[in-house]
This record gives C-alpha cells, structure tokens and sequence, in this order.
C-alpha cells in the first residue's frame, strides 16, 4: 500500500513542474537584524521580486517581526497561523518562500520540524538567496547545509554575546534584563532612582518610595497598612497601579535591595557543563548603590520576623449540617478539594475505633450553595409560586371571599326562615296539646314530637352557617396572606440576590433549609471543570459526534499522532468524555490510557488543530453538553413570611440581623423544592 505523505509529496512536486503554483512569503527578522537594517521591508522586496520572476500567484504574507529563529513554529504568532492555513482542506497555498535560510531557524530542531510537516502534506519551501527549494534531492541537500549554517552561525553569535556580557559583568556594569526596582540604568551602570542632590524634586523616584516604605512598615507592624499609606501619599508601583501589600513587602524586602548587589550567573536557573559550572562564564557579583542605611536594613527585617498579623476571617459555608448525603449522614463546612472549599459528609469520619466510615465524595462549595440559593430565592422571588403553594396547602385562596359571603348570606336567610316554622309548629302543637287536656309532661313531649323534623332541619343550617362563617374568617386570613407573599416576594427580589454567604446561612436557618442529594455527585479531578466543555460552552458549540464521514474530513488535517492508540479513538475518547461528563479515570479502556487523552487534547489545542477539526464536524450528527456542575437535590424549607419581613429593613440596610426574632406568627408554609 502506498504512502500517503509520499502521494501528497509526489502531487505537489506534480504541481510544481506545471508551475501552477500559489504561494504565500514568510519573513522574519530578529531584533539584532533589524538593528543592521535587514528589516522587514528589505526581505518583502527580496520574496516578491522572486515570485514575480517565476510567474507564481502570490496570495499571502506572514511577518514575525523581532522574533529569535531558535523559536519552533507555534512559538512565533505568523508562523503558527502560516501552519493551521496550510491543513486546511482545500490548501490555499502550494509553497511558502523565504529570503533566506536563517528565516526558518537558527537550530535543527526550529529548522527542520515544520518544514518537514509542510512537505509531508505537500507543501514545500523555497529561498530566495541561494535560489532552491526542497521538491528536489539537489534542493533539500542545499537546504541541509543552510540549516548546518544557520545553527554554526547561531553559536558563533552566541558565544560573542555572552563574552561580552560576561565582561559587561566584571566592569560592573549593566548586563540587561528587568531594572531591579529602585534603581534605573544610567551610563550603562544601575544607579539609584532618588531625588538628585538629595533634594525632593517634586517626582516620585523608586528609591525615595521604597525608604518610605520601610518606614511605615516599621511603623505599622503591616505591610497592608503600610501599602494603604503610601498609596495615600501619590505614590504608586513602576506599572502606575497603587501598591498592596504583597508586592510592598516583596521590593522592600528583594535581596537586590537589602544587600545592595545583584548576583550574575549565580542562579540555578544558569546553562552549566558537565562539571556543574557556568557554560558562559563564571558568576559575578555586582555591587549597587545601597537604597537603606545598614541600621535600616537591620530594623526592616527585626520587624518583618514578627509582624502583626491581622486573624483572617474563616470562610462561612451556610449548608453546614444542612446536606443529607446519600448514606444518611449530613455534609459539613471546611473541607478541601485541593484548594477549593468544599463540604466533607460526616459518613466518612469513624465514629469510634473501627466503626464503618462512607466513601462519599467531596462537594466543592460554590457549586452546591449557588444551586441551593438560586432555587430558594427563584422561589421565593416569585409571587404566583408563593400563593399557589400557599393555597395547595390551606385549601383556600385569596379570591374566595366574595363568594363564601353569598353563600353565607343566603344560610342566614334559610336560618330565619327555618326559625319562623319551628315557631309556628310550636304554636300549632300547643293548641292541639290544649284541647287534649294533658299533662305538662305530656304535653312537652307532644310538641317536641311535633317540631323536631323542623328543629333538626333548623340545626343542619346552623351548624353549615358556624362552618361557613369560620371559611369566611381563614378567606380574611388568605387575604392577609397573599398581601404578606406579595410583600415576601418583592423583598427576596430587592435584598436576597447579593446576600453575603454570613446572612445566607442566617436565612436558611430560620426558614429550616434542608437538602437531600437524590442521587450520589460525580466525582471530579479536584473540583475543577473540565477545560474542553468549557471550551465549547464558551464558543457555545455542540459537542460532534466521530462518525466515518467525521474522521475523513479531519484525518489529513491531524498534527500529533499517537503511537500507542489509534488517533480516531483517541479524538472519539476525547469527545466522549465531553459529551458525557465522565471522569477520565472512568472511561472505558478502548479509548487508552487516560494520560494519552489528556496529553493530546492539550497538543492539539496548542497546534490549533482542535479548532480546526471541530469547524469541519459542524456538519456533522452532534449533541448538546450535559449540565455537570448540577446536582439532583431535594430542597426542604418551613417559610413564615412574617419572620422574615420583620427584617427586610435591617438587611437593606445592612445591619445584623438574626432573620426570624418575633412572635407575630400569621402562618408558615411548607415548601418542597426538588431540581
């Protein structure tokens, strides 16, 4: 079977010889070259003319100006850009020229690794000072040789440099680099950044701000207060922001300042040989001018061993004891998940020595107190909810009244009716009782018989009327109510958006908040989001589905290969676990090893092919990402709208407030929110 590369190397070199070309110019030049003068225009005029000689089409140009050519291509900003062109399908250039061979690199490795790539899908290079390019055997051996040469050329550059920076060094001189603060470059030596002749000139010199500095620290026992100050006086740091007290702390107490010397190849950081010394030459230590007197310097840091150290607040978790956990054990505040605050389920702490423990994930903080609080105060914002929940419970809602009083009246009129009969059956019954000449006994018993179907029928009413006079009185009340939700509803819009996690706590205390986890929480890695669906949330992209069609379309544009897992599972394994949200160390074993997914998601990210693969699936089957950072969870709360209007005021007003102090109890209402 033939190898692709070498028919995508063979049509190309096709292509040339018909000279149906078009072509893009690369130029670069380095900040040394442009001193000489080679800029960039100089190189643009060299591509061009070359181009124009051969009759080829030239279509683009890509610049990387002031950039080092020992830098690969997804270093330099052109270069890179220069490379996603050049996968994408169809190609929209067949040669890239550049003016000299130094133009791609300075070493083997920035040299040769995307010209190689170019020519592997069957785009080449050509230079303009030596008149090749590599679609020949006699042009790529032309090519090795500059490259040979351009790297030859790097290290004679290289080592004049560093010998004249060394003895830049030894003269006490200024070697570049970033200026340490307090000092500027005057003559080509660091001298003080301070007023001339020790008189204040009006400016605000480096030197003058770092004495003031120690001063106040001094002073104040605290670099934030001491930064407060200062900022207060007009001073401010290099960049023009005010200082904090961080960044005070770290330039009045910078070694270079302290000890008055800046150090000159002494760090670990320094190119070494094989015997473990400088390869460029041996360290220096350069004296400065000091900034602080030695009685100065030994007062600053007596005062920064023991600094005043103001107590950090603890970080309030307001669902503390709050959170059922799937064991039936409740979550509690003040756990980590690397550094993210999380709660921890009491399950997993042994109750005594050798007593059962749970194995329930971590939940990082923010997530579950941001979902909990938006249901709660979603609710609670919402009128009609309110009402609704209120008369689902009560059986009684606020526009019954007007009908209940019809009602009523129309019972109190049968009552009087039925009165005025039991009345006169009574009367009727005492004549007849009269002229049968009975006893009082008898005659009591003869007129209860006569009545009581009328009496009965009497205290059927009655009793309906006591009824319906009590509805009338709990609709007064649903009136009352509904005023009450309106009023409750308002207030959760005006002041429970922005509450501070202090009042939220609070909040939820008095309305009993409890919440049941309905199903066990994903485990994450750390806590973190993962950084491809947020990728394609932030572009607002649907997550493709890897189908044949899928993998043709991106497979020539493919920049890393896999050497252990074939590149399609990979990209499917990748797109999977998007998809689905699943762990990497959950994932099914035919798509590798999860390291593999992870290395090769970030390299094609960084190479650009990523973007460029997922724009091609667009017109592919895709499916929307799931909703991860979600919970399934039962919110239980006891709401009594009187409570908590009592302390609308004071949470407006931001005073402290205990959200439930009264004894004006209406109502409470139940609620059970489940998301």
């Amino acid at each position: 079977m033939q190898n692709p590369d070498a028919t995508a190397v063979v049509a190309a070199r096709l292509r040339l010889d018909r000279r149906a070309l078009r072509v893009v110019d690369y130029l670069r030049v380095s900040t040394e070259e442009q001193a000489k003068g080679y800029g960039i225009a100089y190189s643009g005029k060299k591509t061009g003319a070359y181009i124009g000689q051969r009759g080829w089409e030239h279509v683009g140009t890509f610049v990387d100006e002031g950039v080092s050519g020992a830098l690969e291509a997804y270093e330099r900003p052109a270069l890179r850009r220069l490379m996603e062109d050049a996968r994408k399908a169809p190609r929209p250039f067949d040669i890239v020229v550049v003016n000299e061979g130094r133009a791609i690199g300075h070493t083997g490795r920035a040299f040769w690794k995307w010209v190689w790539e170019l020519q592997e899908i069957g785009v080449f290079v050509a230079v303009v000072k030596r008149d090749y390019d590599n679609s020949t055997p006699e042009g790529e051996s032309k090519m090795r040789k500059d490259a040979d040469y351009a790297e030859d050329e790097r290290d004679i550059i290289r080592e004049r440099t560093q010998g004249g920076i060394q003895e830049k060094a030894e003269a006490g001189g200024y070697v570049g680099g970033k200026v340490p603060y307090g000092y500027r470059v005057v003559g080509g030596r660091l001298v003080l950044d301070e007023c001339p002749d020790s008189r204040d000139c009006g400016a605000k010199h480096e030197a003058c701000a770092l004495r003031r500095g120690q001063s106040l620290f001094v002073a104040l026992r605290d670099w934030g207060k001491a930064a407060v100050a200062l900022n207060g006086e007009g001073s401010a740091k290099r960049d023009g922001r005010p200082w904090a007290g961080h960044s005070l702390r770290q330039q009045v107490l910078s070694p270079i300042v302290l000890e008055a010397r800046q150090a000159f190849r002494g760090s670990n950081g320094v190119k070494r040989d094989h015997d473990g010394r400088p390869a460029n030459g041996d360290p220096v230590v350069i004296p400065l001018p000091p900034v602080f007197t030695p009685a100065e310097v030994a007062e600053v840091r007596a005062a920064s061993r023991h600094p005043v150290r103001t107590p950090q607040k603890a970080r309030v978790y307001p669902l503390t004891g709050r959170i059922v956990s799937p064991c039936g054990k409740r979550y509690i505040g003040g756990g980590t998940i690397g550094r993210v605050p999380a709660y921890r389920c009491q399950g997993r702490s042994e109750a005594y020595v050798g007593a059962p423990t749970c194995s329930c994930p971590y939940l990082a903080a923010d997530p579950v107190e941001e979902q909990t609080w938006r249901q709660v105060r979603t609710f609670l914002s919402d009128a009609e909810r309110l009402k609704a929940a209120a008369g689902d419970r009560t059986g009684m809602r606020a526009g019954q009244r007007e009908g209940l009083e019809e009602r009523r009246t129309e019972l109190d009129r049968q009552v009087r009716n039925q009165r005025r009969a039991v009345a006169i059956a009574i009367g009727v019954a005492a004549k007849d009782v009269a002229a049968r000449d009975l006893s009082l006994a008898e005659s009591e018993k003869a007129v209860e018989r006569a009545i009581a179907p009328l009496q009965a029928e009497l205290d059927v009413l009655l009793a309906s009327r006591s009824k319906m006079t009590a509805q009338l009185a709990e609709a007064g009340t649903a009136q009352v109510r509904s005023a009450q939700l309106i009023e409750l509803a308002a207030m959760a819009r005006r002041t429970l958006h922005h509450l501070p996690l202090e009042e939220q706590k609070k909040f939820l205390a008095a309305v009993d908040a409890k919440v049941t986890l309905l199903k066990p929480p994903r485990r994450g890695r750390k806590g973190q989001p993962c950084a491809l669906a947020a990728w394609f949330v932030e572009r607002q992209l649907p997550v493709p589905l890897l189908t044949d069609e899928g993998w043709a379309r991106i497979e020539p544009m493919i920049t890393h290969k896999p050497r252990s897992v074939s590149p399609r599972l990979v990209m499917a394994g990748i797109l999977y676990k998007v998809r689905t949200g699943t762990p990497r160390s959950d994932l099914p074993a035919l798509f590798g090893e999860p390291a593999t997914l992870r290395t090769y998601s970030a390299r094609w990210r960084q190479s650009g092919f990523w973007a460029n693969a997922i724009q091609d699936l667009a017109a592919v089957e895709s499916t929307a990402l799931p909703a991860l950072s979600e919970l399934t969870m039962r919110i239980e709360c006891i709401f009594e709208p009187q409570h908590l209007l009592n302390n609308r005021q004071s949470v407006s007003t931001g005073t402290e407030t205990s959200w439930g102090d009264t004894t004006a109890k209406v109502f409470n209402l139940p609620v059970i929110l489940e998301c």
